[in-house]
């Protein structure tokens, strides 16, 4: 060692795991499951979220909360499909939800 120069080290940046009681399996090209349907005609616009493991009604009332205030008209609008396990939002919130998902970690 030089007389004069000083050993620096940099720390590892700090980690925070959140352990949340639902999970978002990511698709084999590991891309979220956010789907948007179009049906009547392309009238009636849907987007669907998959691939959902655990609590689900925990799942949908982050998302009401974070995404939807309650004064907002598609705070209803978010509800869950029983027998494919899916989360529906009526609307297009494809961009928002990925967003969502990403900034929460998955």
């Amino acid at each position: 060692m030089q007389k004069g120069s000083r050993l620096t080290t940099l720390a590892s940046p700090v980690i925070k795991y959140v352990q949340y009681p639902y999970y978002i399996n990511r698709t084999s090209n590991k891309s979220l499951p956010v789907y948007i349907d179009l049906k009547n005609g392309r009238t009636r616009i849907l987007t669907i979220l998959r691939r959902i493991e655990g609590d689900i009604q925990a799942l949908r009332d982050d998302i009401k909360k974070d995404l939807f205030p309650k004064d907002h008209s598609t705070h209803s609008k978010v509800t869950i499909n029983h027998t494919n396990n899916n989360v529906v939002i009526k609307g297009d919130y494809c961009f928002v939800l990925k967003k969502w998902l990403m900034d929460k970690g998955f």
